[in-house]
C-alpha cells in the first residue's frame, strides 16, 4: 500500500524516524514523503539522502498533476497534520481520488492551548462522549462537510482520549479513530539503551529564541530585539555555568532544536565550550539529572522520565509575544516546573529543584500516554487502515 504523508509546511530528517519511514519499507508498505513545502512558501530542512530518495518534491499545480498521474490505481492513503487539512483542500481535490483515503493525526500540542477551553466546552464534549456509546455520530460530518471542507478525514489518529476533538466524534466512525500517544513517546520507545546515571548532567533544551521570528514566522512575525543575539547566548551560558557548579554536575549538554541547521554559522562559538547534540533529545534527558530550557515540548520527555526541571525567563520571553509567554507559563504554573529569570543574578539550590508528582503524572494521561501501545503510532495506525482496505 502506497502511504503519503502530506508536508505542507515542514520537513525535517527527524520525519524518517517519526513516521517510522524505514519499518513501513521493512513491512512492505510504499511510503512517500510529498513536499509542498516550497508551493506554500516554506522550506524543508531535510538533508538526509535516505529521505530524498522517498521524496516527491512538489512546487507547482502542474507538478501536483504529474504526481497524481503516477499514482497506482489501488487506493492510497493520505496522512495530514490535522490542522493542515482545510489548508491543503485545493491540492488535495487534485490529487484525491475516489477509493483514496485520508488519515489525519494531532499527535503533538501545546498543552496550554487545552487548558483555556471553557467550563461549557467541556461539558459540551463530555456530553458528545457519553452519547458516542451508543448513537453512530459521525453521521454529522454532512455539517461539518458543509461548514469547514468537503475533505473530512476516513481515519484519525490522536493522542489521548483526552484530546480527541469533538469533531472527530461527529465525522470519523468510532472504530477508524485512533487513540495512541503523543509523537515524543515514538522516541522514547525507540531508546534501546537503559538509562546511564553514572555522572550528573544537564541538559539545555534549544529553542533557538533570538531565531523566533525566523524559525515559526506565523506565530512570531515581529523582528527579535537587536542585540538579543548575543545578550541571550550570554545570559544562558552564564546561568548553565553557575547551575553547573551549584548542583556539583559534572557536564552540561546542549540539546540543539532541530532548526539549529537554519542557523548553524550564526550559533558557532555562542554555546562557548557546551558540547552540542542534535537529534538525541530523548536519549540526553533519560540520563539527565535536570533539565534547563524554556516552553519547549521537548518537555514532554522530561514529564515521562520524571526529571525536575528549571525553566529560564527574561524580559524577551515576557514581553515580546503573549504565545510565547504563555506557552513558557504554563509549565511554571500549571506544572510546577522552577522558574529562574535570566535578567537576574538568582540560582535554586539542590533542595528547591524538584518535580510535583501529582501533576507530572497529569500532564502525562492528559498530553503524552493514557494506554499501553508500545509501538509507533503512525504504523500502528496504518496498519489497521490497511487490514480495512483488504477486507473491502
Amino acid at each position: 500500500m502506497t502511504v503519503i504523508f502530506f508536508c505542507p509546511n515542514i520537513l525535517r530528517d527527524y520525519h524518517r524516524n517519526l513516521f517510522y519511514i524505514d519499518g513501513l519499507i521493512q513491512n512492505g508498505y510504499n511510503p512517500i514523503l510529498l513536499d509542498a513545502t516550497k508551493f506554500y512558501n516554506y522550506t524543508s530542512t531535510a538533508t538526509d539522502k535516505f529521505m530524498a530518495s522517498r521524496t516527491v518534491k512538489c512546487g507547482t499545480i502542474k507538478d501536483f498533476t504529474a504526481f497524481k498521474a503516477k499514482l497506482p490505481k489501488e487506493p492510497v492513503l493520505f496522512v495530514v497534520f490535522d490542522i493542515h487539512l482545510k489548508k491543503v483542500g485545493p491540492v488535495l481535490d487534485i490529487l484525491f481520488r475516489k477509493q483514496d483515503k485520508i488519515l489525519s493525526y494531532f499527535t503533538k500540542r501545546f498543552a496550554n492551548a487545552d487548558e483555556k477551553k471553557s467550563s461549557l466546552d467541556r461539558f459540551i464534549k463530555k456530553i458528545i462522549v457519553k452519547t458516542d456509546d451508543f448513537l453512530p455520530l459521525h453521521f454529522f460530518k454532512f455539517w461539518y462537510r458543509k461548514r469547514y471542507s468537503k475533505n473530512i478525514p476516513d481515519y484519525y489518529l490522536c493522542s489521548t482520549k483526552y484530546l480527541l476533538p469533538i469533531k472527530t466524534y461527529l465525522t470519523v466512525k468510532k472504530q477508524n479513530r485512533f487513540v495512541v500517544h503523543a509523537d515524543d513517546i515514538n522516541k522514547i520507545l525507540e531508546l534501546t539503551t537503559k538509562p546511564q546515571n553514572h555522572k550528573k548532567i544537564g541538559v539545555f533544551l534549544d529553542q533557538g529564541m533570538p531565531f523566533a521570528n525566523r524559525t515559526h514566522p506565523n506565530l512570531y512575525k515581529k523582528p527579535v530585539p537587536p542585540g538579543y543575539l548575543d545578550e541571550y547566548y550570554l545570559k544562558v551560558c552564564d546561568k548553565l555555568e553557575q547551575f553547573k557548579n551549584e548542583l556539583g554536575l559534572d557536564e552540561i549538554v546542549i540539546a540543539l532544536h532541530p532548526d539549529a541547521v537554519k542557523f548553524e554559522s550564526e550559533l558557532k562559538g555562542k554555546f562557548k565550550n557546551y558540547r552540542t547534540v542534535l537529534g538525541e533529545t530523548a536519549k540526553l534527558v533519560q540520563n539527565a539529572t535536570v533539565v534547563f530550557t524554556h516552553g519547549s515540548t521537548a518537555l514532554s520527555f522530561a514529564v515521562y522520565f520524571a526529571k525536575p526541571v528549571v525553566i529560564f525567563t527574561d524580559h524577551f520571553i515576557r514581553n515580546y509575544n503573549k504565545r510565547l509567554k504563555a506557552s513558557t507559563y504554563f509549565f511554571i504554573e500549571n506544572i510546577g516546573m522552577n522558574e529562574v529569570d535570566l535578567d537576574k543574578n538568582t540560582l535554586l539550590s539542590r533542595k528547591n529543584i524538584n518535580i510535583d508528582k501529582t501533576k507530572y503524572l497529569d500532564y502525562k494521561t492528559k498530553y503524552l500516554k493514557d494506554n499501553d501501545i508500545q509501538e509507533n503510532s503512525y504504523y500502528y495506525a496504518i496498519r489497521h487502515i490497511k487490514n480495512d482496505l483488504e477486507r473491502e
